[in-house]
């Protein structure tokens, strides 16, 4: 029924945009994941979605422990309708829910931080599936987080700033991915 739907829907669309659909759904990645725990500026997840559209990363989980997620249209630029948005919200403590799926897919589970001692994304094998997780703006990642993760990694500063944006440190990960 699904593929009938498809094939209907698609005989709407002229021939370049059948093209560019194709061309960009062959594009798409599920080899790669970005998890985002209790972000609460708006303006910052919906900044790192957009960036995922871009970079072709087609699910994203989002982590709801204290925080609720909310989209920031302006920003989102829609991406949001082109990515599977996977939301963990249910317990008292979702983290753990999360990384469990993520795990049970196959993932391999790393905590970014700067405060970790850590290896760098290039010491990342990626020929296995990979989660990376994004903490919180003001305290970073949860404590679970950073114990329940397979490994750790950051991104190498060297300026006096503690760290960077969460939505460029994201954005820059997926750069090197």
């Amino acid at each position: 029924m699904r593929l009938d739907l498809f094939e209907y829907m698609f005989s709407f669309l002229t021939e370049e945009r059948k093209h560019k659909f194709l061309s960009i759904s062959n594009e798409r990645t599920r080899h790669v994941t970005l998890v985002l725990e209790d972000l609460y500026q708006t303006h910052n997840a919906s900044a790192i979605l957009r960036s995922c559209d871009c970079f072709g990363i087609q699910d994203i989980h989002i982590i709801e422990n204290t925080n609720d997620y909310k989209l920031n249209k302006e920003i989102d630029m829609g991406s949001t309708k082109w990515l599977h948005v996977h939301k963990y919200s249910e317990k008292t403590n979702n983290t753990s829910d999360c990384i469990s799926h993520l795990r049970s897919k196959g993932y391999t589970v790393y905590a970014t931080s700067p405060h970790t001692k850590s290896s760098t994304i290039a010491d990342v094998p990626l020929e296995a599936k990979s989660a990376f997780i994004f903490g919180t703006e003001l305290t970073g990642l949860s404590k679970e987080a950073l114990n329940l993760a397979d490994g750790h990694i950051h991104i190498p500063m060297y300026g006096f700033t503690e760290s960077f944006n969460i939505s460029v440190s994201a954005a820059l990960l997926m750069a090197e991915v």
